[in-house]
């Protein structure tokens, strides 16, 4: 597994001059919202300011966290999801995984650093309504919102806004695991991958649309078109400024063997005051 730390990527960057810079991650603290299928969030200080110290009066502290890697905003990763044993690129996973190396095969560590115009649809928006989970996002829901919108070209992210961050605080609603959640259906993704995107992201834990138990949204993407999904992402920012367009960057942590990792979305927006 080696560590590759050199992209060449052909991106349009943004213009010259001042720019608005937009956090579109949710803050980590012991309590978010965690899958069922992930360990959570926890925090401790494992140095309070007094206990280390140097001279002229100097201290230091320092903490530890532990996390998984698909918990708070956060990036799938090409190995996080298989079908028939085969990961994107047709890697066979199952022969190239340990639990104290993790996969061998499109480990999170190496993906490129995520780079391109963005773009956000919001749902709440185009419904004029809040979300249930009745509601999935499909190709005829994307052609509304980008009948009279630019719509994304290859090389393009798509942000999905639900709105379903209504219930960040209330961790069994959130995660929807007992009435569902809105999101993805098939036909949207194909519908993005269609037009070239190279990632794409929602508000809600699942991205798609839930309950799918077989993940179509997630094999079309990350295992037959090699696309990353970023889920919990804090798209209300953006939303409220009716910040449609913008230079959206993502990164995830290099951790080797990896199925997904914490991530510090931005989208870059011109000031023009």
């Amino acid at each position: 597994m080696g560590f590759e730390n050199l992209w060449h990527l052909d991106v349009a960057w943004p213009a010259a001059g001042r720019q608005r810079v937009y956090d579109l991650s949710h803050q980590l603290h012991t309590g978010i919202p965690h899958h069922p299928n992930h360990p959570p969030y926890s925090f401790s200080l494992t140095k309070q300011h007094g206990e280390v110290m140097y001279p002229a009066g100097v201290s230091a502290a320092a903490e530890m966290i532990t996390t998984g890697g698909h918990v708070g905003t956060h990036m799938d990763g090409f190995a996080h999801v298989s079908k028939l044993g085969k990961v994107y690129g047709g890697h066979d996973v199952v022969a190239n995984q340990s639990y104290g190396d993790g996969v061998a095969v499109q480990s999170v560590h190496e993906m490129a650093p995520v780079l391109g115009q963005g773009h956000l649809v919001d749902l709440t928006v185009l419904h004029g309504r809040e979300l249930t989970p009745e509601d999935g996002i499909g190709a005829a829901e994307l052609e509304a919102w980008f009948a009279d919108r630019p719509a994304p070209q290859a090389g393009s992210v798509v942000l999905l806004r639900t709105g379903w961050d209504r219930h960040w605080s209330d961790n069994a609603a959130f995660l929807g695991t007992q009435t569902g959640a809105p999101g993805m259906t098939l036909s949207g993704a194909e519908w993005l991958t269609d037009r070239g995107v190279i990632a794409t992201g929602a508000d809600t834990v699942a991205y798609e649309q839930s309950p799918s138990p077989e993940l179509p949204v997630h094999c079309h993407l990350l295992v037959e078109r090699g696309v990353p999904i970023m889920e919990a992402m804090n798209l209300r920012p953006l939303a409220d400024a009716e910040l449609w367009e913008f230079f959206f960057v993502a990164a995830t942590l290099p951790i080797r063997g990896g199925t997904g990792s914490p991530i510090r979305p931005l989208a870059f927006v011109a000031d023009e005051g």
